[in-house]
């Protein structure tokens, strides 16, 4: 038993310091903390489903058509 509370202890302290990085990194290069969201576990269903499904052809040719656009300061005024 007490192997067990070790390691919830070491690992629980792991996580604390992954967080504590992950946020003195953005404070530093960003200027902030990082936000925190939180969702029910349907709208998180939901979410990995629209990230794993591929996605529309028709919206993935329109996007590269927008990026292959000449950005509007770099137009030259002829």
């Amino acid at each position: 038993m007490r192997l067990l509370e070790m390691k919830n202890f070491l690992l629980n302290l792991w996580y604390d310091y992954k967080e504590w990085r992950y946020e003195r990194l953005c404070m530093k290069h960003l200027g902030m903390k990082p936000t925190k969201t939180y969702l029910s576990q349907r709208d998180y269903d939901e979410l990995v489903r629209r990230i794993n499904e591929p996605p529309d052809p028709k919206v993935m040719e329109r996007f590269r058509e927008i990026m292959n656009r000449k950005s509007p300061w770099d137009e030259t005024n002829d």
